[in-house]
């Protein structure tokens, strides 16, 4: 609880405006990650915008279904902790998914080709780019983390799935300022542009879809509140 107040203490002093708190599914509901008591007291502790967020940990495509399942009415963000090609390939045919994390983790490639690209972009999956990950990892291993980077990049350009950067942070020592970060990206041949929809229009863009998501009734069929004007 302490540590998720420093972060958006931190977070406020960078320049942030917005925060998504994340629990891993297997924590959710658990008694010292109680939501409504944590974030009841959090959102009192800050003026910064707070998101609920759960990361789905599954072994299979169906157990990942039955999570999305269980958890879209419960989160703003569902993130899937990807890196299996099925889960990759699962998350990214799931419109009720809002973030693949790590597709590339413990892989020669990025976790993305042209079929999932095209997945992703019809159903308004983003793709993470996790700086915590990039950092962490060994040394030996940080040039195949920028290429697939870039890999996702490429395929991004060509195809126009979204792509999110997040710092992943678990204490405050994880946080850069969103200059630092768009600096960073250069690394792994961003755009500036491409860095700044990356930071702020991506996460708007699934913060609109959830606010949205309510009204959906099936595909294509929505409910049209009426005006009063």
């Amino acid at each position: 609880m302490r540590e998720d107040i420093r972060l958006i203490e931190e977070a406020e002093r960078l320049g942030y405006t917005g925060l998504a708190l994340f629990r891993r599914d297997e924590n959710y509901g658990r008694a010292d990650y109680d939501q409504s008591v944590d974030f009841g007291q959090l959102k009192h502790e800050s003026s910064i915008k707070l998101l609920r967020g759960v990361e789905i940990i599954a072994k299979n495509p169906e157990e990942m279904k039955k999570k999305v399942q269980k958890f879209r009415n419960k989160a703003d963000i569902l993130l899937v902790h990807g890196g299996d090609v099925k889960i990759n390939r699962a998350a990214c045919e799931n419109p009720r998914v809002d973030i693949i994390s790590r597709p590339y983790q413990n892989r020669r490639d990025c976790g993305i080709n042209h079929v999932l690209s095209k997945k992703a972009a019809e159903n308004n999956v983003a793709i993470e780019l996790n700086i915590r990950y990039l950092s962490k990892i060994s040394s030996h291993l940080r040039s195949r983390v920028l290429a697939q980077f870039r890999e996702i990049l490429k395929l991004q350009r060509k195809f126009n799935f979204p792509v999110i950067i997040t710092s992943n942070a678990h204490s405050i020592y994880d946080l850069h300022t969103p200059q630092d970060i768009i600096a960073l990206s250069k690394c792994f041949g961003m755009e500036r542009e491409e860095a700044v929809i990356a930071l702020s229009e991506t996460p708007l863009n699934i913060i609109e879809r959830k606010r949205n998501r309510k009204d959906v009734l099936a595909d294509g069929v929505r409910i049209i509140k009426e005006s009063n004007d």
